[in-house]
Formats: structure tokens, C-alpha cells, sequence
């Protein structure tokens, strides 16, 4: 199995869910394309790059084929494996790629935000942080119960972000167009968060049935952009059920 993180979250979000899955599947978890440890970008980054990265990691450990799980961007770069044949199944959880205009340029924002800190505010965010009630409010775009997790979690959320090759990444978030081709034939599922203001589902379904109309669509109660955060145990719940369906 592999399994793909988010922009500005390394593979480490997955921890909470791994008590699921590491009894019957052998995982990696790659770093993608303009990240600090995948592989660098030569400009706007593309679903190419995305996949390419994934795929020579797979390349690299023997799989030819693999289960694929991706939240949000990795959601996006699970689409892009499945599209060149390497996926036996996907599930994108939370996935981007299938905002409109209006939405993408909230995103772009968001992340041009994160990495403009002032020095006061970075002062000042671990004792922010250290409450929480105020982690609920402070991280209330990507979690809806950002009080469930620690502070270290909390803050690294942000100091993760400054990992991004953002010269790249923004250009290429504000281009992307979601399409259909080419199609995708294997199990596809997409698992959207019943809260998540990140990546909403009123706005990324609509192009993710078009781009995948065959795909499965699952809703997480009462979780974020994060629900591996949020509900680890509702989350990784759903990964097994799908992972034993697909390998059965």
C-alpha cells in the first residue's frame, strides 16, 4: 500500500491510522514532488510531477502495483497514479484538485498566509497553542476538533508548511484544471469530510464525478480537512473496510 500525505503535512498524519492497516499491508508512505525530500520542481508544479514522484518510489521499493490512499493533495496525486496503470485501488480522502476558481484562490491564499508570519506571531503561537480551546479556533480551516490534538501536533502544522517549494506549488495550485482523461478503471473511492472548510465537498465533488464517475463517495461525520486527526479511528476504519474489499 502506499500512502500519500498532504501539501504542507508530511507523511506523519498518517501515524494515528497505521494501527489499522500494518498487520496485512506492507507500506510506504514517498514524499512528493516540491517537498523537502521528494523530488524537486522545475517550475509550477502539475499532477506529472505529482505522479512521477510517487511512481518511481514504487519503482525503487519493487511495487508494480499498490493500494493507493492520498489526503487532499495526495488525494489528487492518488488519481494521478491510478490514471498510469499502477493503482490496484485508490481512495483519496479530503482530495484537492476539483476546487472552482473562488475556492482555489482561498487556498492559495491560505498558504501565502502561513508562510508570512510575522516574528510576533510565530513568537507567540506556541503559547497560543498551548490551550486547547484556542487550537479549536486557530486551526478551525483544516480541523474541526483541533483540541483533540497536542500542542507539538498543532505546531507543526504550520512549521511544516515551510518544507514547500511555494515559488512552485502556488503557481501550479492556481493553474490546475481537473478533467476526465484519461479515465480511470480500478475501485475508486473518495471519502469527503462532513466539515472540512478546507477542501469542501459542495465545491470538489461535482469535478471529481467527472473526473472519476465511477467512484464511490463516503462522508466522515464530524471531521475537518484532517480526519485522521480529528477521528483516527473513524478514518482508519473506513481505509481498512475499503483495503479488505479491494483485497479480498
Amino acid at each position: 500500500m502506499v500512502l500519500l500525505h498532504m501539501g504542507a503535512n508530511p507523511w506523519s498524519k498518517w501515524q494515528p491510522v497505521l494501527p489499522y492497516l500494518r498487520d496485512t499491508f506492507e507500506i510506504i508512505a514517498p514524499t512528493l514532488a516540491g517537498w523537502r525530500g521528494g523530488s524537486p520542481l522545475a517550475g509550477p508544479v502539475t499532477l506529472d510531477d505529482l505522479t512521477r514522484g510517487v511512481v518511481e518510489e514504487m519503482d525503487r521499493v519493487g511495487f508494480e502495483s499498490a493500494h493507493i490512499v492520498g489526503c487532499s493533495l495526495g488525494g489528487l496525486a492518488a488519481l494521478g497514479v491510478a490514471r498510469a496503470g499502477r493503482a490496484r485501488s485508490a481512495l483519496a480522502i479530503c482530495p484537492a484538485g476539483g476546487s472552482n476558481e473562488e475556492q482555489t484562490q482561498r487556498l492559495v491564499k491560505h498558504f501565502e498566509m502561513l508562510n508570512d508570519l510575522s516574528w510576533l506571531r510565530r513568537l507567540l503561537a506556541p503559547v497560543v497553542l498551548s490551550h486547547p480551546r484556542m487550537r479549536r479556533v486557530m486551526l478551525r480551516a483544516v480541523l474541526e476538533h483541533g483540541d483533540r490534538i497536542s500542542a507539538r501536533q498543532a505546531m507543526a502544522i504550520g512549521k511544516n508548511s515551510a518544507h514547500g517549494d511555494w515559488a512552485n506549488l502556488l503557481p501550479g495550485f492556481s493553474a490546475y484544471r481537473m478533467t476526465s482523461s484519461p479515465a480511470v478503471t480500478v475501485p475508486f473511492m473518495v471519502a469527503w469530510g462532513e466539515k472540512d472548510r478546507f477542501t469542501p465537498l459542495i465545491n470538489e465533488q461535482p469535478l471529481w464525478h467527472k473526473a472519476v464517475p465511477h467512484a464511490e463517495s463516503h462522508v466522515l461525520t464530524g471531521v475537518g480537512h484532517i480526519p485522521m486527526f480529528d477521528d483516527p479511528d473513524q478514518t482508519g476504519r473506513l481505509m481498512r473496510r475499503w483495503l479488505d474489499r479491494q483485497a479480498s
